[in-house]
């Protein structure tokens, strides 16, 4: 991936944002709290770290490729927020469940984030037509 393929095209190419290394920098250390930061391309990787030490950003190109790199930091952060709430629809689902049939152990499993992130995952990984009569989330 190189730098003329990241800025081509976009919804942000005619909005103006002001971009500083203030804003860069609080992007770069969420992007690293939200585990994020990894998943980038090692260029973005490399622009988001040094564009941070910079004084000032007046460039529109480096502007638009950083608006381009924090859509994508953002974009992560939502999907792992659906994962764990579709996870969490279905693990509350189960503990009704395992409640109903007397297992009453079953509701310290709420408790447990890596199991709704499981279960969440491999909802989002099964087969749209096998989801519908999996789990009924709708």
């Amino acid at each position: 991936m190189n730098i003329d393929s990241m800025s081509r095209g976009g919804v942000l190419d005619n909005i103006d944002i002001e971009v500083t290394p203030s804003l860069v920098d609080s992007v770069y250390r969420r992007a690293l709290r939200n585990r994020t930061y990894f998943k980038l391309h090692p260029d973005e990787r490399a622009i988001l770290y040094l564009a941070r030490r910079l004084s000032r950003i007046s460039s529109p190109t480096l502007k638009k490729i950083l608006l381009k790199i924090f859509e994508k930091i953002e974009s992560y952060i939502v999907s792992r927020y659906r994962v764990l709430s579709i996870g969490l629809s279905i693990l509350r689902r189960r503990v009704e469940q395992a409640v109903k049939l007397g297992y009453e152990k079953a509701i310290e499993w709420l408790d447990d984030m890596d199991m709704a992130i499981y279960l969440g995952t491999s909802y989002l990984n099964t087969s749209p037509i096998y989801q519908k009569y999996s789990c009924d989330l709708n």
